[in-house]
């Protein structure tokens, strides 16, 4: 009787320390949310005692080729669509939903002499042009643009031609583009709107691009296959006012606000 109490008793502490375990949530995520999804992971966990977000930020091709390698994720959320349906044929995600928009700018440093103010400006001879590579979301978005821009008057394809023969790095995430801005390794570079509200881009200001060829920038989240069925309450909270908030401060707009 004893020895049964006894090993009942390990069972039921056991019990107590598996949820500690079960409540961390690890979220893949495009390296463009870094920022938003670190400040809403914080707050989180600070409503949620015991529940830890692990957060796995890089570019969404990347990750997408880790979760079809088996790499351990509750939730995913692309920088693009094209990405997550590559996915989901493979019935490695959950039906996804759109959670966010953006937009594209075009970036260039503040303290570039001569200043840049307009396309022409970018196609000059010497300008030194960074872009995300073509397989990346945002190397994609840049491109639908530029080809838009190709096909307008105002534009055409010999100023097209000009700009990108400007380009001197095609990088793998969007972060990577604007560290190169920052660092003053290139002049110019096409990244998000949400990229230039830190503190860190005040050294960087925009050229305006023509909005009737601006590619509409979404991102999709969806649940992993055989991830834990806890981040529904994570996917909530994204889903919320408070996470609105936080989202628009960041330059991101909340597709689904429930």
């Amino acid at each position: 009787m004893v020895l049964t109490r006894l090993l009942l008793t390990l069972l039921l502490m056991s019990a107590f320390t598996l949820p500690a375990e079960a409540r961390e949530l690890t979220v893949f995520a495009a390296s463009s949310l870094t920022e938003p999804l670190r400040e809403l992971a914080r707050n989180y966990e600070s409503g949620h005692t015991g529940t830890k977000v692990l957060l796995n930020f890089a570019g969404s091709q990347t990750l997408a080729s880790q979760i079809e390698q088996g790499a351990p994720a509750d939730l995913f959320i692309s920088a693009n669509q094209p990405v997550m349906e590559r996915l989901v044929k493979q019935n490695l995600v959950e039906t996804p939903r759109p959670l966010l928009t953006n937009q594209l700018v075009l970036a260039v440093r503040r303290d570039l002499r001569p200043i840049a103010t307009t396309l022409e400006d970018l196609a000059r001879p010497g300008l030194l042009l960074t872009i995300g590579d073509r397989e990346v979301p945002v190397g994609r978005y840049t491109r639908q643009l530029l080809t838009g821009l190709a096909t307008d008057p105002n534009c055409g394809p010999d100023l097209v031609a000009r700009i990108e023969g400007n380009v001197v790095s095609e990088e793998s995430q969007v972060k990577a583009i604007l560290t190169k801005l920052l660092l003053g390794e290139a002049d110019a570079g096409f990244v998000y709107r949400s990229d230039l509200m830190s503190p860190a881009a005040n050294g960087l200001t925009t050229i305006p691009l023509p909005q009737q060829h601006l590619p509409r920038i979404s991102y999709p989240l969806a649940r992993v296959r055989d991830g834990k069925r806890q981040s529904g309450a994570f996917v909530d909270y994204l889903l919320s006012e408070p996470a609105r908030q936080i989202f628009t401060r960041y330059g991101l707009q909340l597709e689904n606000l429930r």
